[in-house]
């Protein structure tokens, strides 16, 4: 038997996320609660997924418990025959006892290391991870992108939009200046911590390095509204929050195809970078004094 608590929020997109992990979800004998509390107190074939809900485990549940915002309490007799993938919660075990679960249990940090070791990865070479733990870090990762920018447009919508117009009239210009932008970043950083005394080398690396992530994602931002904007026809301001989502979900959704999609996603970051440095950040060439 399974009790749920609580009311639903619209967080759809959240439970798109994680649901989408795995198309086992959809099995039968899984549970998916958003905002509600979750007992389990039978055996369960399936699988669980909580988003913003806390999970008790009484019983048997033979695939794996995925919680996002969540806390896992074991109950004796409970156990999980697969992974147990917490986010932003706590574990608690039995008093006493050891925790009861077959496969990997990932926390945070190790959530992190298992994506920073995924991202060094070439493309070709085989994974030793389960394509769900994968897949769900990617669409958590890109869920992040598409936050990230959604606040970018709603503080710098015009510098977006005279980005992604600067990039419109010259994509050749923008790969160049983004390769050009990132070698020289990395050069600048290797030199100075070659070179420079260590009080100096570290605030020029550093610098170099936060220059580099911060014209990425503004970038990012402005070619996922370029390419939005072409999708819905428009470049109304109004049009702007809908072009922008438009435009993540066809480079995201790239970005997760075998192979091609890691081609794909460095390719953008590079003209992305080369986008916002080009445009200065999308700030006009000319300003008009006004007397």
């Amino acid at each position: 038997m399974i009790r749920r608590r609580g009311a639903p929020p619209a967080l759809l997109a959240l439970l798109l996320v994680l649901g989408a992990s795995s198309s086992a979800l959809a099995a039968p004998g899984s549970v998916t609660s958003v905002r509600r509390d979750v007992a389990v107190t039978e055996a369960l074939p399936g699988r669980v997924v909580a988003v913003l809900s806390d999970v008790r485990i009484a019983a048997r549940v033979s695939g794996d418990v995925i919680v996002w915002g969540g806390n896992v309490a074991f109950s004796p007799g409970g156990s999980v025959g697969g992974d147990l993938l917490v986010f932003g919660g706590r574990i608690e075990p039995v008093a006493g006892g050891r925790l009861p679960v077959d496969g990997r249990v990932a926390t945070p940090g190790s959530l992190l290391q298992i994506y920073l070791a995924e991202m060094r990865r070439a493309p070709w070479e085989g994974s030793a991870e389960r394509p769900s733990v994968i897949a769900g870090l990617r669409l958590i990762a890109l869920a992040a992108w598409l936050a990230v920018a959604l606040v970018l447009l709603y503080f710098f919508s015009s510098p977006l939009s005279r980005a992604a117009m600067s990039a419109e009239s010259d994509w050749s210009g923008a790969l160049a200046a983004g390769a050009l932008g990132v070698l020289t970043l990395f050069l600048a950083a290797g030199a100075a911590l070659s070179l420079l005394p260590a009080l100096v080398a570290i605030p020029i690396a550093l610098a170099s390095a936060a220059l580099a992530i911060v014209a990425k994602i503004f970038g990012m931002a402005a070619l996922f509204l370029l390419l939005g904007q072409r999708l819905v026809k428009s470049v109304a301001p109004a049009r702007r929050p809908v072009a922008l989502a438009a435009g993540f979900v066809v480079l995201g959704g790239l970005s997760l195809v075998p192979l091609v999609g890691a081609v794909v996603w460095s390719v953008a970051s590079i003209v992305a970078v080369g986008v916002a440095l080009l445009s200065r950040f999308g700030q006009p060439r000319y300003r008009v004094a006004v007397p």
